[in-house]
């Protein structure tokens, strides 16, 4: 499966465990000016952006803590003494991620004492959700980071530029439609990916660093074409340098399905990275 394809799926993975944000409005349209050559503004393009793998990624490996408290705020204010026993549970809890060369993260954990089938069926689903949470995020920065946005195109390449903008759009396998605006930098200012299943959006915000484009938040939308709530999710990146190369350090997210949000913090803790 592509990078582009892997991206715009991590939509429900991603809010599948926590419950996902507003979406600013679409670029204004503007009539072509030119049609340029394509390999050369993608070549262009490409080199914009920060590349991991090119600087020697190989692995990166962290310890993932929720703000557990800032999650759990209602229930602290309608139940002081859940409030507590959560915490102290929570406390307990260790998530270990290691993301690989490809950009996938595999999620590990430890096994929290329970002391009813309920607490574990909750437990479970603590579990399950902070797995997909953190597997869909890096499905959606892998293709921004380890490598770039054009590294691998698909078959119908069109490429206009509007001006302001560039416009590019391919057709991954036989029927998932990929439709992207660029500035003039060659940043991504908005994705957009149709399948005969979904519809999904994603507006990515770049620090334009010496180094190149660094992924420093996105805001996204997914809808399914079968009936179904709106999925909506804002993610605020911090990246710090580990071994010489940024990577992130701790995340902000606040996530909406239907009218229920869901808003969580999370540190990456005793973070190591090795290179190729």
């Amino acid at each position: 499966m592509s990078r582009c394809r892997r991206f715009v799926q991590m939509l429900p993975i991603l809010v599948a465990g926590f419950g996902a944000f507003t979406v600013l409005p679409c670029l204004r349209a503007q009539a072509p000016a030119s049609s340029p050559e394509p390999k050369e503004v993608l070549a262009k393009a490409r080199s914009a952006y920060y590349n991991l793998s090119a600087r020697g990624f190989k692995q990166y490996a962290f310890q993932a803590s929720p703000d557990w408290s800032s999650l759990l705020g209602d229930l602290a204010q309608t139940n002081p003494a859940g409030f507590e026993a959560a915490m102290k549970v929570f406390a307990k809890v260790r998530f270990d991620v290691v993301v690989d060369a490809a950009g996938d993260a595999r999620i590990t954990h430890n096994e929290v004492e329970t002391v009813n089938d309920q607490m574990k069926a909750g437990m479970g689903q603590v579990y399950n959700g902070m797995d997909q949470m953190l597997t869909g995020f890096f499905q959606t920065w892998n293709p921004f980071m380890i490598e770039t946005p054009f590294s691998k195109v698909g078959s119908g390449l069109k490429l206009e530029d509007t001006g302001a903008n560039y416009r590019v759009q391919w057709v991954e396998g036989k029927d998932t439609k990929v439709d992207i605006l660029m500035d003039g930098s060659y940043a991504v200012t908005e994705m957009r990916v149709t399948t005969p299943v979904f519809d999904s959006v994603i507006r990515p915000v770049f620090d334009r660093l010496p180094g190149g484009l660094v992924l420093a938040s996105y805001e996204a939308t997914y809808q399914e074409k079968a009936p179904a709530p709106e999925i909506r999710v804002a993610v605020l990146i911090t990246n710090k340098p580990v071994e010489g190369l940024l990577v992130p350090s701790n995340l902000d997210l606040t996530a909406w399905i239907g009218g229920n949000k869901t808003h969580i913090l999370m540190a990456f803790k005793g973070a190591s990275l090795v290179k190729k």
